[in-house]
């Protein structure tokens, strides 16, 4: 009887480990849902899809669907090959799509969004490889994405400023392109960013000290860090961090 336990239990072992390497050879999707910053640790590489859109969305990744119906304001990371490959997105339910094309590498994330432009369904890649960081230096960009919360503010403390500033004015969801123009990043010294957020007019009265759509930031030299404004489940904004 005790043979039998032990060969039961390291068969058991076996197909454990057999089934975790086949699940790492694929695609995959991670369980990191609204608001949960998404990092090359959750998924070592391939590619981050945020929804932005109005409706659920479906991802596919060289015509295979790896997302289904994920719904609006959700951070997903898929895992993918290094490589070229077609992303397409489309709302769920529905056949049209609209495809992007952009290559993986070894131990790191590309990032789109799927956003609402021209009242339809676009895709939009957020990383900004242009943006260097100095030594002794940190950046911060925010970047509206929640299509439902109209106008909103967003003000911040950084490292080098403790008194709070506001981001930009207006802030619509609609007023850039989500590009490094429209949506720069802004520098300070090593040390802690305080991104506070709230829409406007509705929750301004809730302001710096009472709004719940917060994030600190804690960041080295030569280290930046993207914060998503996305809409939250039963209403109102979230905001969320990536790298």
């Amino acid at each position: 009887m005790h043979l039998r336990s032990r060969f039961d239990r390291r068969r058991s072992v076996w197909v454990l480990v057999s089934a975790l390497v086949v699940a790492a050879t694929g695609c995959g999707r991670d369980g990191t849902g609204p608001g949960v910053p998404v990092t090359p640790s959750a998924a070592s590489q391939g590619l981050r899809i945020v929804n932005a859109y109005t409706q659920p969305v479906d991802v596919l990744v060289d015509g295979a669907l790896v997302v289904s119906s994920a719904p609006p304001g959700q951070v997903d990371s898929v895992l993918q090959g290094a490589g070229v490959h077609t992303v397409a997105l489309r709302a769920s339910g529905a056949t049209a799509s609209v495809t992007i094309s952009l290559s993986t590498v070894a131990g790191a994330l590309r990032t789109i969004a799927a956003v609402r432009a021209g009242g339809i369904l676009s895709a939009s890649e957020l990383d900004d490889t242009n943006s260097v960081v100095p030594a002794g230096a940190t950046k911060v960009r925010v970047l509206h994405l929640a299509p439902n919360a109209g106008e909103i503010q967003v003000f911040r403390t950084q490292p080098d400023w403790a008194t709070p500033i506001e981001w930009q004015f207006p802030f619509l969801y609609d007023s850039a392109a989500f590009s490094s123009l429209g949506n720069p990043y802004y520098q300070s010294t090593l040390g802690t960013w305080d991104i506070r957020a709230w829409r406007k007019p509705s929750e301004v009265a809730l302001g710096w000290d009472a709004t719940t759509a917060r994030v600190t930031l804690m960041l080295a030299s030569g280290e930046k860090r993207t914060v998503l404004v996305l809409d939250k489940p039963g209403g109102g904004i979230q905001l969320s961090v990536i790298e």
